[in-house]
């Protein structure tokens, strides 16, 4: 049996949002030692789960915010899950901006 080309396995995504900033180097190291950083955990996927094999084509759709960008940057290496399996047999090649690889001089 092949394997799938890209194999997502419980994956999830976790982001840790901090919402003060610190004013100095200084405050920065004292928070560090005083462990006073408050940070919000924000789960950017949760559980995600698919296959897709060799010679399939994929689309992927959902609204504002739904994770479409963070999924295509787990599966080219950007960004690790924090937790789950990604595997991926192959090669990536990362196009994920907005016009990207479409410069008009070079067309």
């Amino acid at each position: 049996m092949a394997r799938p080309a890209i194999s997502f396995e419980n994956v999830s995504l976790n982001y840790r949002l901090f919402h003060e900033r610190s004013a100095s180097l200084k405050a920065t190291l004292i928070s560090k030692v005083k462990r006073s950083d408050t940070c919000e955990i924000f789960p950017a996927l949760k559980n995600v789960g698919f296959q897709v094999e060799h010679g399939q084509t994929v689309a992927v759709m959902g609204r504002n915010g739904s994770g479409k960008s963070t999924l295509l940057k787990l599966v080219a290496s950007i960004f690790d899950p924090s937790a789950g399996r990604v595997r991926i047999d192959g090669r990536v090649a990362a196009l994920l901006e907005l016009g990207a690889g479409f410069h008009p001089d070079l067309t």
